[in-house]
């Protein structure tokens, strides 16, 4: 599905350009949804710019992402794990939206809008779209919008949220959890809870890293853990050239006995700068963004790319939350009966929450110390 290889392409780029040190986690799609929305009412050059960040062929490929999120909550309907992706905008009461940009989002991702007076009470307004945001990720997403990203000249808010809890297929029996070390770098180790399962699960030995798929519940999501050999720098730079799907080629089912950390990772990004590095540019530029799709009203661009992220990984299942707000500003003008493979993720490793069906990758990261937080 190009919407899946392009969301995929976009998480590497993203992952490379945010460059942090340490613990990482991001949901590409939720970004990517958010920007999508967006994308909806760029037009010209802006369009062009936001449509090449995403990695599609063209802007009006915009809405087969928004489906392909869409299409996967519609399949895990009545399912045994709790998916939910809601898209919600706030607009400046009294502000005319072109009814084309309304249509679209109405179709594509069923966008719930919502008045908000960023004129008159732009802080009432930042309270009130991060209480909507920490309800629809079971309070594990709060303050997406730190004091001040709101003003005056705020126009439009643009959200979308992720909520996942999930149970593995194979849980990790609680008894065999011991503390093991964690070697975050070389000569610094900390003591980590190991949860540890022996199970049937698809495995591949790469050049330099190995995977583990670990499949929740329905089997329809997985969690894949890949372990470099080494620091993790050559195996992300592999993931920046081939994306997700690039390290899993090759998996196939092995038996393997697995020891995991236990592990809880929360991020916050304001994404402008990253954003503005993968080509960017015309949509946060005063001067050049047209985004007269959305209001000929008055001229918008975009002042911030705020998100946040939570997972949170134990014997039983994964619980993640993600949101992304865009701020949209107004302008002054293997084979059975092998041995199993030992894996023990004891230092720096990559994770990933996709759906096993196309690949959609939902939430991307790092654990460099799973004591971090």
């Amino acid at each position: 599905m190009p919407s899946v290889t392009a969301d995929d392409a976009f998480g590497a780029d993203l992952y490379r350009a945010l460059g942090a040190d340490g613990n990482v986690v991001f949901s590409p799609a939720s970004i990517a949804t958010a920007l999508r929305l967006a994308l909806l009412g760029a037009r010209g050059r802006t369009a062009a710019q936001v449509a090449a960040a995403l990695h599609l062929p063209a802007p009006q490929e915009a809405a087969q992402g928004l489906a392909a999120v869409s299409g996967l909550i519609a399949a895990l309907a009545g399912s045994d794990l709790t998916l939910r992706a809601p898209n919600t905008m706030w607009v400046q009461s009294g502000l005319p939206l072109q009814p084309d940009f309304t249509g679209a989002l109405d179709r594509a991702a069923s966008v719930a809008v919502r008045d908000a007076d960023f004129r008159q009470a732009a802080e009432q307004a930042t309270k009130e779209i991060n209480a909507l945001i920490a309800e629809q990720t079971a309070g594990k997403i709060t303050d997406l919008l730190a004091p001040g990203v709101l003003g005056k000249d705020t126009r439009l808010v643009l959200a979308s949220a992720v909520y996942l809890r999930a149970a593995w297929a194979h849980p990790f029996p609680s008894g065999a959890t011991e503390d093991g070390p964690f070697h975050r770098a070389p000569g610094a180790a900390v003591r980590v809870p190991l949860m540890r399962v022996r199970a049937r699960l698809r495995y591949l030995r790469g050049d330099g890293y190995q995977v583990v798929e670990l499949p929740y519940v329905g089997q329809r999501l997985g969690m894949v853990i890949v372990l470099p050999d080494g620091p993790p720098g050559p195996v992300e730079d592999r993931l920046a050239e081939a994306g997700v799907g690039g390290l899993l080629a090759g998996l196939a089912p092995r038996q393997v006995s697995l020891a995991l950390p236990r592990f809880r990772v929360t991020c916050a990004y304001a994404l402008r700068p990253a954003l503005t590095a993968l080509g960017m540019t015309l949509a946060f530029n005063s001067d050049q963004a047209d985004f007269s799709g959305i209001t000929t009203a008055e001229r918008l661009a975009i002042s911030e790319v705020a998100h946040k992220a939570y997972l949170d990984v134990d014997e039983e299942g994964t619980e993640a939350a993600a949101a992304t707000a865009v701020v949209a500003v107004a302008l002054a003008r293997a084979l059975g009966g092998d041995p199993p493979v030992e894996v023990t993720v004891d230092h720096p490793f990559l994770f990933a929450i996709l759906d096993a069906g196309n690949g959609l990758p939902l939430f991307l990261g790092r654990v460099t110390d799973p004591t971090a937080g």
